[in-house]
């Protein structure tokens, strides 16, 4: 640039016209020699500027690396992680107190589960049990643990051996042994529902003493009083047989009595046969409400004889309760009253009107006041 400006400064004199004429070239020499001093000026600066910029991209990248080795790995996210919220101490307590609670309400229902599975088994084990001691009651069953016992002067009679012989046939237990009274035969249970408590047989209140006629009279001679006395005040009771086979049919006869005994007890236990629980007995139950006790009061009733249910029903619409009746025949004062309280009672049955009438009324009021357990009613 400078060497540009300085050759336009300058002042060509004559003898450089001249020259200029004789050395045409000189100018074009100079001219290009301008233009390649330009030329590698401008090579200079771009070579300078590359430079420039090669450092400087070889400084970014440098830097670029530098940086990555010292920051760690970015792990790009769709969102930004919220800060986390440091809770109190009332809020780990709480949330402490409900992990608690949940703990101890799946304890309980686990507890509760237990409980009920322990109690299906134990009422099936009862069950079971009840089943298995019904079945030993059957007569059938109860037969197998009866064992009669023959006292051996029994056996020295003529023609005993029938009854062996029978016994025998019908494979039933005997055993030949003294017994307390001479020419007796006693009998005696197995308890096998008694399990380990077992004491042993026991032996059967029935007992059968074989008395020739010699030996009978005398009996009743010193007794000095027959029949009625011995039956009456000692329960014995006297029949009269007429040779072994008899006795064979008597002795079997009572053995059999005796093995239906235990399933007897069971089916009559029921102190109220009239509230047993079940259609299937025409029953009424009683419920802790109080309802259905109205219809046992007149199934109560129905119980006498000849009393239908539309007595009874008129009976209970007159008087609720036993009590009630109880009442009205405290307050009335003679006996006849009493005895005819019911007697004007109209009765609806069949389109029909009646009235209950002296007897049934007199056989109601027997039943509710007397206090002897044996009287006839009728």
């Amino acid at each position: 640039m400078s060497v540009l400006q300085r050759a336009k400064t300058w002042e060509i004199s004559e003898s450089e016209e001249s020259d200029a004429d004789t050395k045409p070239d000189l100018k074009c020499d100079e001219s290009r020699h301008t233009a390649a001093v330009k030329t590698d000026c401008d090579k200079n600066q771009s070579s300078d500027e590359k430079s420039k910029t090669l450092s400087a991209s070889a400084t970014k990248s440098e830097s670029t690396s530098q940086g990555s080795r010292l920051s760690p790995p970015r792990v790009k996210s769709g969102t930004p992680s919220p800060a986390r919220k440091r809770r109190s101490k009332e809020e780990l307590e709480a949330d402490r107190l409900k992990a608690k609670e949940r703990k101890e309400s799946r304890d309980r229902q686990k507890e509760a589960k237990a409980k009920e599975k322990e109690e299906k088994r134990q009422e099936q084990q009862r069950r079971r049990e009840a089943a298995e001691h019904l079945k030993r009651l059957r007569p059938e069953n109860c037969l197998r643990c009866l064992t009669v016992c023959v006292d051996p002067a029994v056996l020295q009679h003529d023609g005993s051996d029938i009854l062996l012989d029978t016994l025998v046939t019908f494979e039933w237990k005997f055993s030949i042994e003294s017994q307390q009274l001479p020419h007796s035969i006693t009998w005696t249970r197995d308890l096998p529902e008694q399990g380990e408590d077992s004491k042993g047989p026991v032996e059967e209140e029935q007992v059968v003493l074989v008395q020739g006629l010699t030996d009978f009279m005398d009996m009743v001679i010193c007794v000095k009083k027959v029949l009625v006395y011995l039956q009456l005040y000692k329960n014995i009771s006297l029949v009269f047989l007429d040779g072994w086979q008899d006795i064979t049919d008597h002795v079997c006869a009572v053995t059999k009595a005796l093995s239906k005994r235990p399933f007897k007890l069971l089916t009559e236990r029921a102190e109220l046969p009239f509230c047993v629980d079940g259609s299937w007995a025409s029953g009424v139950r009683a419920e802790r409400d109080g309802s259905g006790l109205s219809q046992v009061w007149s199934r109560q009733i129905q119980q006498l004889n000849r009393v239908s249910p539309a007595v009874a029903s008129t009976v209970t619409a007159a008087y609720p309760s036993p009590q009630l009746l109880l009442q009205a025949y405290q307050s009335v004062e003679s006996e006849e009253e009493k005895k005819g309280l019911l007697a004007g009672l109209l009765v609806k049955s069949g389109g029909k009107e009646r009235r209950i009438g002296p007897e049934i009324s007199a056989r109601v009021y027997r039943c509710l006041t007397a206090h002897n357990p044996q009287l006839v009613l009728d």
